[in-house]
């Protein structure tokens, strides 16, 4: 023999708990599901990593043989070259050769620079500032000029500890990349923030082509490009600068619509001043 309230009572006490129940479970699903996520892209990660330990130690074993017969003979034909009276043909041939040694000896240095990145010499970065004068540098170059605005959100404070000719080289690669996916006009968006963790994320967006999600798995593979004249080497070079530094690179892509590239990185404490 209950009352009207104990009833209404016990009716919202019920309504409530089930409420409760359905939050969390849909709270519970949410966190799972990001978990999975991560889990993903971790997996993902390692995957990338093994398979580029392993090109790697081959590359770097391959690209000191080619280098030194390389350079002793582009050496040879410039001696020869200066030695030897040659009419027009002979001089434009002897050019062409010289020309086409100096590519395959920048593409072998490339190469080795993917296969095993210099230590290089690590100090405290201030992100804003390097992204600033990198990016007046690259507005200069002639992929950007008159052709893609760029655009950037930078928060202050943020500090890295990295060679900086090394973030200079991920940052200007990036960029490049980016500028090659536009055909045309267009814009780029440079964003820096802070991440859980102790990370640090920029993340490079164009307004390009995008890649297709049948591409978008090998982009990082060495001499894989879709480029005209691309060496596919470029993306190869940063992924395995940002893994000496205990970083990592993300890619998310829609075709038509444009490319985001996510740089973590491990954040340092900002130097301080006496």
């Amino acid at each position: 023999h209950l009352s009207i309230f104990q009833i209404l009572y016990k009716i919202l006490l019920t309504a409530l708990a089930c409420f409760a129940v359905a939050f969390l479970s849909s709270f519970l699903a949410e966190q799972t599901r990001r978990t999975r996520k991560e889990l993903w892209a971790m997996e993902d990660q390692v995957k990338r990593v093994e398979k580029m330990a392993v090109i790697g130690e081959m590359a770097a074993g391959l690209a000191h043989e080619i280098k030194n017969p390389l350079a002793s003979l582009a050496g040879s034909i410039q001696i020869l070259k200066d030695g030897i009276q040659l009419d027009a043909d002979h001089a434009r041939l002897m050019k062409i050769v010289l020309r086409e040694a100096d590519r395959l000896s920048s593409l072998v240095n490339n190469f080795l620079l993917f296969a095993r990145p210099p230590a290089g010499k690590s100090e405290i970065i201030d992100l804003s500032r390097a992204i600033t004068e990198t990016v007046e540098l690259f507005e200069k170059d002639d992929a950007c000029r008159e052709k893609i605005t760029i655009e950037k959100k930078v928060s202050d404070g943020i500090c890295i500890q990295m060679d900086p000719i090394h973030f200079r080289q991920v940052l200007w690669n990036l960029l490049l990349n980016a500028a090659e996916a536009i055909d045309g006009s267009g814009s780029i968006d440079i964003n820096l923030f802070s991440a859980k963790g102790r990370k640090a994320c920029m993340e490079i967006s164009d307004t390009g082509c995008g890649i297709s999600a049948e591409v978008i798995g090998s982009i990082f593979d060495p001499f894989f490009t879709t480029k005209h004249n691309g060496t596919g080497l470029g993306l190869s070079i940063v992924h395995s600068i940002l893994e000496s530094y205990d970083s990592h690179l993300e890619v998310r892509s829609r075709q038509g619509t444009g490319t985001t590239f996510a740089v973590h990185l491990k954040r340092s404490e900002p130097p301080t001043h006496a």
